[in-house]
């Protein structure tokens, strides 16, 4: 049977690799090593001294000697030259610590080994090719430092600059692969793979990439390290899960990418479906020890609580999340009735009303619904608290709920706040606090959240064109150019990538290429004809634009038309007093997105009325025309 490693030997290999990685480093030090293997400097030595009878200064000196005697053998260096490698700053020190250990000076060690060349048998003493072999064995390591030098400076400066010279660690958790032997079951496979991210989530000194972006690897033949490169991470998870019944086994792998891809651990975890929770928590507490990230005491707090969970309702949820995550309204239909499902049988169970509370925000966010789904949004949410206080799911809910329905602002920040303390790679929480932060004019904290998106989710032209209209917002055109043309570049067609690219471009009176652009906006919903209809304003087709208001005017006598994106129309075309009626009622009825109504150019038509001002207030937000003015 092979020998599993005991839990000191465990210890001990943990030990030996920090100092093994810290060779060269002179100022390593005990308490470093404290640190890094998450001990007091007292309990370190209490342990070293009962595992190896050495403490922990001894160890890492002998450590070092050791590797010193071994370059010494090889003869790769001179002894001063070691000395250094092995991180002593004095040559003369590290001469005394290793005579005295050894009981041979380094430079004995040297001629001793010159000695033995020079004093073999006769038919054993190397000639003059064997000579000159070792000499050029002297000369390859020398070639190879060369090299390697060069390497780090060309193709490597990649690595330097965005892994290496931040002490920012990052990961993604590539898509796990099905080896249930039952393609049915990609709904539970696709459930553990956002499972594993959102607890490597919730480490705040780790960047995790969202599920979402990961999935665009599944079945990708592509190498880890471009895989790695696009999405801008320094390591790597693989994965797969086995099912039967109500038996798990899931197996990951950890790679290192950069420089060099190099797996640094593969574990298997076996159990019984009722600890699947347990079984993702061990895997992200292992995948955190192994690439020495800190927890926080409140995150080792979160990660040692466990609870079972019925296998059953626990596959519903994951049901119901794998249908909610197609987007579409027939998935959002099954998600919806697997998540009440889950709720029925185990009415104790918070994450399925985690994942109801959200679905249900999103959807209104959307304006699918709206009234009714953000209702049962907040049952759902203050459900899942109560029984789990723990979920950023669910405050991420209540954040929606507040920010886009009832415009409680205090609680939307205190919501965001507690989601992004949860889990600090909540995508979602990190885009939609950026739009709180506008409300507010602050556009540093705003631009900073929707930036935290993009790390996030990489692979979103929905956030990357965010991230453009914000920087529109403030005035930076040349960072919002850019961040529009990576959106449609991700997303051919990106609406919001159009509107702000178009927007640059009326600024600049490229009006033919505005139009262009604003015309591939979607022609079917008002949400985006108002938008187009500021455009024929501006680049003088003003025919065309009350063209468009009159079929709108008509149209509404039959079909229900959000009065704020009437009301804006209204406002381009000069229809002042009718514009005010119509916003009003958006305020009054709280209509999204009424309250976003200053980061779009067409208030620029109503803006010096009195009127405006008034509807500001309704807003609830702590504007004045002063402040107004100081901001355009």
């Amino acid at each position: 049977m092979e020998h599993q490693p005991s839990m000191e030997e465990q210890f001990l290999a943990v030990i030996n690799q920090v100092i093994e990685d810290n060779i060269d480093n002179e100022n390593f030090s005990v308490e470093d090593l404290a640190q890094e293997v998450r001990l007091s400097r007292s309990m370190l030595h209490k342990k070293l001294k009962k595992l190896t009878g050495q403490s922990p200064s001894d160890l890492i000196i002998k450590t070092r000697l050791m590797r010193a005697k071994e370059l010494l053998e090889n003869n790769v260096a001179t002894a001063s030259e070691i000395a250094y490698r092995v991180g002593f700053s004095d040559p003369s020190y590290f001469n005394r610590v290793f005579k005295k250990h050894f009981n041979i000076s380094p430079g004995s060690v040297r001629k001793d080994l010159a000695n033995k060349i020079k004093y073999l048998p006769a038919d054993h003493k190397p000639g003059i090719l064997s000579l000159v072999k070792l000499k050029g064995y002297q000369l390859f390591v020398k070639l190879a430092v060369i090299i390697l030098i060069i390497l780090i400076a060309g193709s490597g400066i990649y690595y330097l600059l965005r892994v290496v010279s931040s002490s920012e660690k990052s990961i993604a958790v590539l898509p796990l692969r099905n080896l249930t032997g039952n393609p049915e079951n990609a709904y539970f496979v696709d459930g553990m793979h956002d499972a594993l991210t959102g607890e490597l989530g919730r480490i705040e000194s780790l960047r995790v990439i969202s599920s979402t972006t990961a999935l665009h690897y599944r079945n990708s033949d592509k190498v880890l390290k471009d895989i790695a490169n696009e999405m801008g991470v320094n390591i790597i998870v693989e994965g797969s899960v086995f099912c039967s019944g109500d038996s798990l086994c899931f197996l990951i792998q950890l790679i290192d990418v950069f420089p060099k891809e190099r797996h640094i651990m593969a574990n298997e975890y076996r159990d019984d479906m009722h600890n699947v929770l347990t079984v993702q928590r061990n895997a992200a507490k292992d995948i955190a020890q192994k690439i020495r990230v800190r927890l926080t005491e409140d995150e080792q707090q979160l990660m040692a609580k466990s609870r079972t969970v019925d296998p059953e309702t626990y596959k519903d949820y994951l049901r119901g999340m794998y249908y909610l995550n197609q987007g579409t309204a027939e998935s959002f239909e099954m998600g919806i009735d697997y998540l009440r499902k889950a709720i029925d049988r185990d009415p104790a169970d918070p994450f399925a009303y985690a994942g109801l509370a959200l679905g249900y925000a999103i959807t209104g966010h959307g304006m699918l619904y709206s009234e009714k789904a953000f209702r049962l949004a907040t049952a759902a949410a203050n459900k899942a608290l109560i029984i789990d206080p723990t979920l950023d799911e669910a405050y991420t809910a209540l954040a929606l709920l507040h920010l886009y329905q009832s415009w409680d602002w205090s609680l939307a920040k205190e919501a965001f706040e507690n989601a992004i303390a949860k889990n600090p790679n909540n995508e979602i929480a990190q885009a939609h606090f950026a739009w709180y932060h506008v409300l507010f004019g602050d556009m540093e904290k705003s631009i900073y959240h929707a930036k935290k998106a993009v790390e996030i989710e990489p692979f979103s032209a929905s956030y990357q064109s965010w991230l453009a209209w914000l920087y529109y917002h403030n005035k930076e055109y040349d960072k919002a150019e850019l961040w529009a043309r990576r959106s449609l570049e991700t997303k051919e067609d990106i609406p919001y990538g159009n509107l702000v690219l178009g927007w640059i471009y009326l600024n600049e009176k490229k009006y033919q290429e505005a139009i262009e652009l604003h015309e591939k906006l979607p022609y079917k919903t008002t949400r985006w004809k108002w938008l187009r209809c500021r455009t024929y304003v501006v680049t003088g087709n003003r025919e065309k634009a009350l063209s468009m208001w009159n079929a709108l005017e008509e149209s509404s006598k039959e079909n229900w038309e959000n009065p704020f994106f009437t009301g804006m129309m209204a406002g381009i075309l000069g229809f002042t007093d009718r514009a005010f009626e119509l916003l009003n009622e958006a305020c009054e009825k709280r209509y999204y997105p009424a309250s976003l109504i200053e980061v779009f150019p067409s208030n620029e038509f109503i803006r010096n009325d009195p009127r405006y001002n008034t509807l500001l207030q309704k807003l609830n937000l702590p504007y004045d025309r002063e402040f107004i003015a100081a901001q355009k």
